[in-house]
């Protein structure tokens, strides 16, 4: 499809998006509304700047997309042959883009121009670059993630019991009232017992809310193919640490979810000057988070920091 440029961003809610608007408001403007046209050679020089810095990466987000980009390929192969990959083949893919980022990042030029298409760590743009002790961190992590992909509770039943995969990294959207809600479940495969397991990898800590997000993508999965509850279950599988985590989908969970996202929505609503064309207050209607002491490690510091210093 041509792009159609729009005036306005169109209206959506996300898991990240949810996350960002509690996290800071005036991040979320900048993030859903500041950004947006940003990209065209006449935007307002604000917009330029915070589409800009809305394409920074932090070296742990780049670790993550790696991950999730060898999981996806990890399904295709076993998908096509009934084999895994060899751990060695996917710590160089890993590696390879965790280099590109790095290479990239010195080239702040070619950045700035084209930010979508060019890579700039947020380590290089508001630090010195990446410390020794990162960069050993990441290995660290790098090689602990990869082996537990290929061992993971999922993979394992996948190539055991050949398992059929219906879904990895697709996504698209369900409608709750007026909204399209985003889902992007990284795997959804039916077991030997003829349920759908809906799969979300997680290469940080573990958190309680990740047990929303998972019963979000199952709600989405439900919907997609008209699954009952039971038919359904979810799982939350920690690289890092190899650990995987069910999660029991219910009447109860769905309703709750569903409730929360309503009241999600009603709340960054709140913050629209019109509904329907999607039109945001004023960015001072978007305050600054009281915890300042974090905004350092913000995508959109520059654009803040001389308001936090007051």
């Amino acid at each position: 499809m041509a792009y159609q440029r729009t005036k306005y961003p169109p209206w959506s809610w996300s898991s990240s998006r949810k996350g960002t608007f509690r996290e800071c408001k005036r991040k979320y403007y900048y993030n859903y509304y500041g950004a947006h046209n940003g990209w065209e050679s006449d935007a307002p020089e604000e917009a330029k700047q915070a589409y800009r810095f809305k394409n920074l990466d932090g070296i742990y987000l780049i670790l993550g997309s790696a991950v999730h980009e060898i999981a996806e390929f990890t399904c295709k192969i076993i998908d096509s042959t009934s084999k895994l990959p060899e751990e060695s083949k996917l710590i160089d893919k890993v590696r390879y883009l965790l280099n590109q980022a790095y290479t990239e990042s010195k080239n702040p030029e070619a950045w700035y121009r084209s930010p979508k298409q060019n890579f700039m760590l947020q380590e290089f743009y508001y630090g010195g670059g990446l410390s020794n002790n990162l960069i050993k961190q990441i290995k660290e992590r790098m090689r602990k993630a990869v082996p537990n992909l290929l061992t993971s509770q999922s993979i394992s039943e996948i190539v055991k019991d050949k398992c059929e995969i219906k879904i990895a990294e697709r996504m698209d959207t369900f409608m709750v009232g007026d909204t399209p809600v985003y889902a992007i479940p990284d795997l959804v495969y039916k077991d030997k017992g003829g349920s759908w397991i809906v799969v979300d990898w997680k290469t940080g800590k573990e958190y309680d809310s990740h047990l929303a997000q998972i019963t979000i993508y199952a709600i989405y999965i439900m919907e997609k193919f008209n699954l009952k509850i039971k038919d359904v279950k979810g799982r939350v599988e920690y690289l890092l640490t190899g650990r995987s985590r069910d999660v029991e989908i219910t009447p109860e969970t769905v309703k709750e979810v569903r409730s929360e996202i309503v009241e999600s929505i009603k709340n960054m609503k709140e913050y629209l000057k019109d509904e329907t064309e999607n039109i945001p207050k004023s960015k001072e209607n978007f305050p600054l988070t009281r915890h300042t002491r974090f905004c350092r490690w913000c995508n959109f510091y520059e654009l803040c920091k001389e308001e936090i210093g007051r």
